[in-house]
């Protein structure tokens, strides 16, 4: 959208139209996924069908051909890729060494790294960080928004390697697209140039592995994680406690196809060398940052921890309820009603947020594998609109993770909760990208779009606690977008429709059932129906 040089005004109705439009396209897709026939969405009895390896990958290169237009046309957020840019150019130039003491930096030592690379890429090619005219060379600048775009699409990918587990090509292909074109996340790593798609399929991956019997790579891959953005950190609590499970519970992987023999004493040392390697990953990195004045230890401390309390306020342009209520930039020790602060409320909230989602794994898991995804997804969503602190961008590892929980459930809510998410999401990124560009002619957000957004963010949030209570502590299960054809299995004497009512292991879906009863093959209809009508007439005898 165009911009006038000197504003006058916040460009809300741009915006709107804006998100709207690209919500209206999103949903274009949706509907694409949810129109396919049933008996064309699942594998029958495992058996693969043909991979259109071609139309992937060109899928992969539009994604990555949409997010390089979208990268030209939006510089990017001005105080972040002013920072990026920066931050690696320095680290390329002057070392790691004194790097933290020659200038301000807010990220810890892992992404630096990274921006470091990109850097030297960017000068071997000839580019700077500015181009002839005092503007950003837009190569330059899309070089550093290139990790976050390659986390797109390997979370695009990932999805479409979920799905096809279970899925054939077509509801697979279309689901990769509903990630690949999904509006927040092409807007923030093309358009803003931030990271936390970086972060979230990393933090997917780790609970994946985790799942998988992998727990020593799980703990790499979510050291990674924390190595590139200390909001990782917000999942830790959650994968404290499924480690614990994992070492003290034999029936982990009860649940999951993953067949395990370990001891309890080898799923202990399994988990410590996890965690080991995660600390050794943090303090490896820090080390060549570590000077006389400021060792590795501090620069652990301040760049991980330190960061994610350095904004005071109890909304940091994040639409959540603080911001319904007008607590937009509002410091934390500032009342918000009966003597109690914002930091105290945020810390309330923040404790629910852990406690609650806690609860839910824990209750969860002796239902269903996708426990661990969908209370880290719900954590996300309960820290973003509960907590202080807050940026607008917190929530977005929901989006990945509703997705893959969709996938682990097969209940439609989930999909429809991550794409009814977008809307508010994305409006809200928008929002907080202008308020950048505008606050310095002394425009601010438009009070009433802030309120709106905030309010259907709360409201998506109540919902979705209402969503997880249901099926993590109720085990209540609803079909799938493409529901399948009702299969009658018996279950206690009494006669139950696959796929429908509570979600139990035991039931199975009709493009899946197979004959687990030596000797018998009721399978077909008309033997099942004279299987029923022999029985009563046996009964009358």
């Amino acid at each position: 959208m165009s911009i006038p040089i000197k504003p006058t005004v916040f460009p809300t109705e741009q915006l709107l139209i804006a998100a709207i439009l690209a919500f209206a396209s999103y949903l274009i897709v949706t509907a694409f996924y949810s129109s396919i026939r049933k008996d064309r969405a699942y594998l029958n009895n495992g058996a693969k069908d043909k991979t259109d390896v071609k139309l992937v990958v060109w899928l992969l290169i539009a994604a990555f051909a949409l997010r390089v237009v979208i990268s030209n046309y939006v510089v990017g957020h001005k105080t972040d890729i002013n920072c990026f840019t920066s931050w690696g150019y320095r680290a390329a130039t002057s070392g790691f060494a004194n790097f933290y003491a020659s200038g301000f930096s807010d990220y810890p030592p892992g992404y630096i790294y990274i921006l470091s690379f990109m850097s030297r890429i960017s000068t071997l090619l000839g580019h700077g960080i500015k181009a002839a005219d005092g503007s950003y060379d837009l190569v330059c600048v899309f070089l550093n928004k290139l990790p976050s775009i390659i986390a797109d699409l390997g979370s695009a990918y990932l999805v479409y390697r979920l799905a096809r587990k279970k899925l054939r090509f077509e509801p697979s292909f279309l689901l990769m697209a509903l990630v690949a074109f999904n509006p927040v996340l092409l807007y923030v790593s093309s358009g803003w140039g931030q990271i936390d798609q970086l972060l979230t399929v990393l933090l997917a991956c780790s609970i994946l592995l985790l799942m998988s019997n992998k727990p020593i790579w799980a703990g790499i891959v979510y050291g990674l994680s924390i190595l590139m953005k200390p909001q990782a950190l917000m999942a830790g609590p959650l994968l404290a406690i499924a480690y614990f499970m994992y070492v003290f519970d034999g029936k982990f992987f009860e649940l999951t196809d993953v067949k395990s023999e370990d001891s309890l004493s080898k799923r202990l040392i399994k988990t410590v060398i996890a965690v080991a390697c995660a600390c050794l990953m943090i303090v490896i990195t820090a080390m060549p940052f570590s000077t006389k004045d400021m060792p590795w230890y501090e620069i652990i401390v301040e760049k991980y921890l330190g960061t994610a309390t350095s904004y005071n306020y109890a909304s940091v342009n994040a639409y959540n309820i603080y911001a319904l209520f007008g607590a937009n930039w509002k410091s934390i020790d500032s009342i918000a009603f009966a003597d109690i602060s914002y930091g105290t409320i945020g810390t309330i909230g923040m404790i629910f947020s852990v406690g609650f989602s806690a609860v839910l794994y824990i209750l969860g898991r002796k239902k269903h594998r996708g426990a661990l995804t969908l209370s880290t997804a719900y954590l996300f969503a309960a820290l973003f609109t509960l907590g202080h602190y807050m940026h607008e961008r917190y929530i977005i590892p929901t989006l990945l993770l509703l997705v893959i929980a969709y996938l682990l459930y097969s209940d439609r809510r989930l999909l429809y909760l991550m794409v009814a998410y977008t809307f508010p999401i994305l409006l809200n990124c928008f929002c907080s990208f202008y308020y950048s560009k505008f606050f310095e002619y002394g425009l601010y957000w438009d009070k009433a779009l802030v309120f709106w957004c905030s309010l259907i963010n709360v409201l998506m949030f109540a919902y979705f606690t209402y969503l997880v209570v249901r099926i993590m502590i109720l085990g209540r299960v609803k079909g799938d977008v493409f529901p399948p054809e009702l299969v009658e299995t018996m279950q206690g004497g009494k006669v139950i429709a696959a796929g429908a009512g509570k979600s139990d292991p035991k039931l199975k879906r009709m493009d899946m059932i197979e004959d687990e009863k030596a000797g018998s093959n009721r399978t077909n209809k008309n033997e099942n129906q004279k299987f029923q009508k022999n029985a009563m007439e046996g009964a009358k005898d």
